[in-house]
């Protein structure tokens, strides 16, 4: 712990302040230029519900529900448009490199504060993260919070760290499920350590403390745990993500120094980078007894076994590993190589890596902001734009195009067709403001003339709708018209006007 930790002056705050404006105007350049793809619309989707009704969808998906009501609260007062909608994670990044004037600068001292708030900034995952509708950097922020308020607690003792660790335990476990894997994690680590501490010093104020707020976060948190238990059972019986192979937790390891759904061979290279870092900040810890690299140590041990937990459970439940769910622990791994950062040997050398960090951010980046990775939305949206009145509708054979029609096509009813012997994925009731679902066509399009159908290439439940053909519950009105934004789009997207067919008039 650094015992002289120095108040803030006039030049840390004017270098904070270039910091966070700077981070504002970096991660918003371009944040409306990409139309929202499927993960998106159903955060825009779901915030159409009453508080109460989010809740009761979320907990009948695979989402715990704290995000979406952020995101309800923050819409009533920016709007529902793209750019407004990812503002607040925007907000998520800024508000974790704002731990570097707090708990970091408490721990550590105000150089290595100020890096880390940089760093958060300039790491080259931030900008698209931040520039999506998701609950992924207030869950970054919630689990680095917790860990340092958790670090702080058991060092100083104070009552408002206490308060503060539990409350951003509590709020991690409520915005996503790896960040509640992750603060599960940091509470085994942190109760270990205090427990030896009782066992060695006879210390146990701290414990005693710990277990009140311990007590106190599953107390608030054991209302949903039956709900968690129901969730885990439904994904254990069918999820979408794919086996867990050496190549996912390669490119999850990477994920940081990545962009968008991109790889860039810069990435490779300053993971590596990064590890050295850690190692090289705990071994000088060592040397020069640092009682700060401890810090180091707890921040890479969660990120470490976040990881290693998430593909235990892919193992023995169900693959659950995704690159972009590692994001809640981000923060961390950004901690321990920034620590290892301001032990160079003078600031100099340590400001240079920061910029050179930086550099290859926006490099990366310049792409992110010019390029469109979510989908040819924006020219199906031209070409339907040209025809469309309120009283068409739209038939969906995949949730990717039935979740954006939804958002774009607001006053247009929209229906996903499931196969019967299919459930499909996500929590479909959030799209129930003008979205429905099932197996039943004939009843949705029953006294409807303007009818679309509309399906992602290469997606495994298009073939699905062509039944809907050769049951004659379609029949073709039109030619089929296909739109994409290869090669950085993941998918295309073809539509085409259809009528009833004689079998759904009978």
């Amino acid at each position: 712990m650094n015992s002289k930790i120095s108040k803030f002056d006039f030049k840390s705050i004017i270098i904070w302040t270039i910091i966070f404006l700077a981070g504002l105007w970096y991660l918003t350049i371009g944040i409306g230029h990409e139309t929202l793809w499927y993960d998106e619309s159903y955060s825009a989707a779901i915030i159409n519900n009453s508080i109460p009704d989010i809740i009761r969808i979320t907990a009948s998906d695979s989402h715990p529900p704290l995000y979406f009501i952020m995101l309800k609260i923050f819409s009533i007062v920016f709007g529902r448009t793209e750019s407004a909608l990812r503002l607040l994670s925007v907000l998520g990044v800024l508000a974790l490199a704002a731990l570097g004037t707090g708990p970091v600068r408490r721990i550590f001292d105000k150089f290595t504060g100020m890096i880390y708030s940089f760093c958060v900034i300039a790491v080259p995952i931030s900008l698209s993260i931040g520039q999506e509708t998701r609950m992924y950097t207030w869950a970054a922020f919630f689990v680095t919070a917790s860990a340092l308020y958790g670090y702080l607690a058991v060092q100083q003792g104070k009552t408002s760290d206490w308060v503060k660790f539990g409350l951003t335990t509590l709020a991690s476990a409520f915005t996503h499920y790896y960040a509640l894997l992750a603060v599960t994690i940091l509470n085994a680590l942190l109760f270990v350590w205090l427990l030896a501490k009782f066992i060695i010093k006879k210390e146990k104020k701290n414990l005693l403390s710990y277990s009140i707020t311990a007590g106190a976060v599953v107390l608030c948190y054991s209302p949903w745990i039956f709900i968690l238990f129901n969730q885990a059972k439904k994904v254990s019986k069918s999820f979408w993500i794919p086996p867990v192979t050496s190549n996912v937790i390669w490119q999850t390891l990477m994920y940081p120094f990545r962009a968008k759904f991109w790889e860039f061979r810069e990435a490779k290279t300053y993971f590596i980078c990064a590890v050295v870092f850690i190692l090289w900040g705990l071994v000088f810890s060592i040397i020069k007894r640092k009682q700060q690299g401890l810090m180091s140590l707890l921040a890479a041990l969660v990120y470490s076994l976040t990881l290693i937990g998430a593909i235990v459970l892919s193992n023995v439940i169900r693959p659950l590993l995704v690159e972009r769910y590692i994001f809640p622990v981000v923060g961390l791994f950004v901690l321990a190589f920034v620590y290892g950062i301001s032990m160079m040997n003078n600031k100099g050398a340590s400001i240079f890596v920061c910029l050179a960090l930086l550099v290859v951010a926006i490099s990366q980046n310049s792409m992110v902001i010019s390029l469109r990775f979510n989908g040819p939305m924006k020219e199906v949206c031209d070409y339907v734009n040209e025809s469309v009145t309120s009283e068409d509708v739209f038939i969906h054979s995949d949730e990717h195009t039935f979740g954006t029609f939804c958002y774009y096509y607001p006053n247009n009813k929209h229906y996903l067709y499931l196969p019967p012997t299919f459930g499909g994925y996500s929590g479909y009731d959030a799209f129930s403001s003008n979205g429905s679902y099932g197996s039943d066509v004939k009843g949705f399009i029953q006294g409807r003339e303007n009818i679309w159908l509309v399906d992602r290439e290469g997606s495994t439940t298009t073939p699905y709708a062509y039944s809907l053909f050769s049951d004659g519950i379609l029949k073709g009105k039109g030619s089929i018209q296909r739109f994409d934004a290869y090669p950085f789009s993941f998918y295309a997207i073809s539509l085409r006007k259809v009528e009833a067919g004689d079998a759904a008039k009978d």
